[in-house]
């Protein structure tokens, strides 16, 4: 690479990272924090609620895919209550209100150094005939009970790398 080639790229890295810059969501009322790019929107909606919403996929998008994030308290979370002994009623309640409901996986791991499930499935909230995939996890953190779900067009796969990174950013207080 000749000497006028670096001159460019040194020029141009400043634009590069500040278009990777993700925007951090630091509420001091809630009990988390999350990163998310720029160009999607966040709201906390009732009972703090928080949820980021996608750009639109192109001018006849109407279903905007988004990340929402819950926390609820109860002493019996993580102490007398453990997350795998909960995914069974989890499920039973999804069959329930989802129709056609279709379990992809389930899997366990570690989020924020707690124990945790991940829930990814398929099917149409009652009354409506979208088809969407929900990615769901949940985690009981200090007697805390945070469920973060992703909603997306099944058929809609384009947001999902994002929706995974906002996921991973989530860091409980």
């Amino acid at each position: 690479m000749n000497r006028h080639n670096y001159f460019l790229l040194f020029l141009l890295l400043p634009f590069f990272g500040k278009a990777q810059q993700w925007k951090t969501f630091n509420d001091t009322s809630i009990s988390f924090t999350a990163k998310y790019p720029p160009e999607w929107i966040n709201k906390i909606k009732e009972e703090k609620r928080v949820f980021f919403t996608s750009p639109a996929d192109g001018d006849a998008d109407t279903f905007y895919e988004n990340v929402n994030i819950s926390m609820t308290k109860n002493a019996a979370y993580g102490t007398e209550i453990k997350i795998k002994e909960t995914i069974p009623s989890v499920l039973e309640e999804l069959i329930g209100v989802v129709d056609d409901f279709t379990k992809i996986s389930e899997r366990y791991f570690k989020w924020n150094n707690s124990d945790a499930c991940e829930l990814i499935y398929t099917g149409n909230p009652k009354n409506s005939d979208l088809e969407v995939k929900i990615i769901q996890w949940f985690c009981f953190s200090k007697e805390r009970l945070f469920t973060a779900t992703y909603t997306a067009l099944a058929s809609n796969k384009v947001h999902t790398p994002t929706a995974i990174k906002i996921l991973e950013s989530i860091r409980f207080r």
